[in-house]
């Protein structure tokens, strides 16, 4: 990284920073709060992350570095321009599930700001999560609204909610933040790309499923939270700013291992005979779609990976049961799920998925009524 982009970064976040602060007075950086920033390869990102909580108060002392094998020299750069801030090494990048629980593990203060490198807080961010968890020692989690580097006035993550899919529902994706108002609201899963967490309760819970390496990790953690009985509190006037990078086509394989796992693990059986029906439909279009898009290897290579995960699946589920308070129908909906971008650009695609969105709303309302109360 340049310095004229480090420079550039740095004027990003203290143009955002003064606009803040020219409607609201910087509160002090709440004391029992440690920051955990997960990095690699982040250098280009993570001058920003920091003047952005320096701004908000936040002491050097109270950031910990977790760096997953970078090899940008990240940790170096950390070491000499920000004295006071931790920095913990892992010399293997097994994703950020490791580096995160670490980050929450290692901190020795009741509540963890947890970030990734690429996010931005804006000023009194912190403070207002803190604040709104207070109201209620239920809440084990504080969600800032997320927004787009590119697009500020733009929403990425807003109103998340775990479809019974194992899908993510985003309603408020690429609307403005003026429409979204400032009422607390309770959500039943968000992205981890910033979150504020009751250490216990995390632990409780058993932290991030370190197996995987990306796509559902922050799901299956939120959602354990929610099955453990739980709050997931969104406060919308603290917001992070998302430096965005475009997910490739190297993830399916990821994404729908991991899904599979999710609902074998945290789903109850009960819960996943009634659902048989739907899931078969939706895998045989999911391969339909994959084999028009030429990655239908990275469908077998996910149930082939998903194979090998089975032999642990009691002792997963076990686990889960041994926290969980909530039933599946307490913390699942049925909405219209999240689909790539790309996608949405077929209009005949659009047209099949309101009306799939549609049957799957039906047929989750007809096994709610019936079975599932």
């Amino acid at each position: 990284m340049t310095t004229k982009q480090i420079e550039d970064l740095e004027k990003q976040i203290t143009l955002n920073c003064a606009a803040s602060t020219q409607e609201n007075t910087v509160e002090a950086f709440p004391q029992d709060v440690s920051v955990a920033i997960v990095t690699h390869n982040a250098l280009s990102y993570l001058p920003a992350t920091l003047e952005s909580l320096k701004a908000t108060g936040c002491p050097n002392e109270q950031i910990t570095i977790v760096d997953v094998a970078s090899t940008d020299g990240c940790p170096d750069w950390v070491e000499s321009q920000w004295p006071g801030v931790q920095i913990l090494r892992l010399d293997f990048n097994d994703g950020p599930s490791p580096a995160r629980n670490l980050g929450i593990t290692s901190a020795t203060t009741p509540y963890v700001l947890l970030m990734d490198a690429d996010v931005m807080v804006k000023a009194n961010t912190v403070s207002l999560l803190r604040a709104a968890m207070e109201q209620d020692h239920s809440i084990a989690i504080g969600s800032p609204i997320v927004v787009y580097a590119k697009q500020p006035d733009t929403i990425q993550y807003a109103g998340t909610s775990l479809h019974f899919m194992c899908e993510a529902v985003n309603p408020w994706q690429g609307k403005p933040v003026s429409e979204l108002g400032t009422e607390l609201q309770d959500i039943s899963c968000a992205s981890g790309c910033t979150l504020l967490i009751s250490r216990a309760a995390a632990i409780h819970v058993g932290l991030f499923d370190k197996r995987y390496f990306t796509c559902k990790e922050d799901g299956d953690f939120t959602h354990k939270i929610k099955l453990a009985g739980y709050r997931i509190l969104e406060v919308p006037t603290a917001q992070v700013i998302h430096n965005v990078s475009p997910r490739g086509t190297k993830l399916f394989q990821q994404q729908i291992r991991n899904r599979w796992h999710f609902m074998l693990k945290n789903y109850q059986i009960r819960t996943l005979f009634l659902l048989a029906p739907i899931l078969l439909l939706h895998e045989l279009l999911q391969i339909t779609l994959l084999t028009y898009k030429g990655h239908l290897i990275a469908y077998f290579k996910a149930i082939f990976s998903l194979i090998k995960m089975l032999p642990s699946l009691p002792s997963d589920r076990a686990s889960v049961a041994k926290f969980r308070v909530c039933k599946d129908c307490e913390v699942l909906m049925s909405s219209a799920m999240v689909v790539r971008e790309d996608m949405l650009s077929n209009s005949l695609f659009r047209q099949f998925k309101k009306l799939y969105d549609g049957c799957l709303n039906n047929y989750w309302q007809f096994l709610i009524r019936t079975f599932l109360r």
